[in-house]
């Protein structure tokens, strides 16, 4: 990516929001109402955008320049402005989840939603394999049935399961962690939580071929997610492995060979 930048003011009916690769601006109105009711000139930080086929687009500022435009009466004025040259869409798409915000921090899931919009190949592959085994992101971050929230411990749950050499088996063990937190919970808001997704994938992980799908998802279904949780915090395991063994000691009830811990 061979990129150059320049300082300059562009008027903002120049500069193009594209919804596919910013935030809704909208839905943070009462973050809009405090940055209104403080505002300081002094601290306002150049707008980012891009040059693209010869057209301005925002990467970084959107609710700066709606703050500006408010302030000016709701009419459109010049704006100071970090420009680049020299990229494409999915470089535009890639600084903007790289950035770090100076007005908001950009939330992860914002960020899993415009990967996936300019064809992330792990972004698209994740969204899709969960859609298709039963679940959704919530990109609202409504916390509701058979969404989930949790999309960091979603991302890094598919970067465990991940065979970066073949996508069959990726489809496998993805689609196999989803289908059992979908089928042993229904899709029960606390079963899409952080460690509970961490726990199923780190199991579906190290017993990947050794392990019957219908019996955890059976085994799992008599057990309450908020259960797991509480008695997790009790294991000396660390990290995101005690939920695992949690996992683990649930398949094996009744089970007459029961798995070794490989955890």
């Amino acid at each position: 990516m061979s990129t150059e930048i320049k300082q300059m003011q562009i008027n903002t009916k120049d500069i193009i929001v594209n919804p596919l690769a910013q935030r809704d601006v909208e839905q943070r109105k009462a973050q809009f109402n405090k940055i209104m009711r403080t505002f300081n000139k002094d601290l306002v930080n150049p707008v980012k955008v891009a040059y693209i086929n010869g057209r301005y687009y925002c990467f970084d500022g959107q609710m700066t320049m709606k703050v500006l435009k408010a302030r000016n009466g709701g009419k459109d004025l010049k704006v100071n402005c970090t420009c680049f040259y020299g990229l494409s869409d999915v470089d535009m798409a890639d600084l903007f989840v790289e950035q770090n915000g100076t007005i908001s921090k950009v939330q992860l899931v914002d960020k899993l939603r415009v990967k996936k919009n300019f064809g992330d190949p792990d972004a698209v592959n994740l969204v899709r394999l969960t859609e298709n085994n039963g679940l959704e992101i919530s990109w609202k971050g409504s916390k509701c049935k058979n969404a989930i929230c949790a999309v960091g411990a979603l991302e890094k749950s598919y970067n465990d399961l991940k065979d970066k050499d073949n996508d069959i088996t990726t489809e496998r063990r993805f689609g196999s962690f989803i289908r059992v937190i979908k089928k042993a919970w229904n899709g029960d808001p606390d079963s899409t939580r952080a460690e509970i997704l961490r726990g199923v994938a780190l199991f579906i992980k190290a017993y990947d071929g050794s392990f019957d799908e219908n019996r955890l998802a059976q085994r799992l279904s008599e057990v309450r997610p908020t259960d797991i949780i509480r008695d997790a915090q009790v294991d000396r395991s660390s990290g995101d492995r005690k939920y695992a063994v949690q996992v683990l000691n649930i398949y094996n009830r009744r089970l007459r060979e029961p798995l070794v811990n490989r955890l």
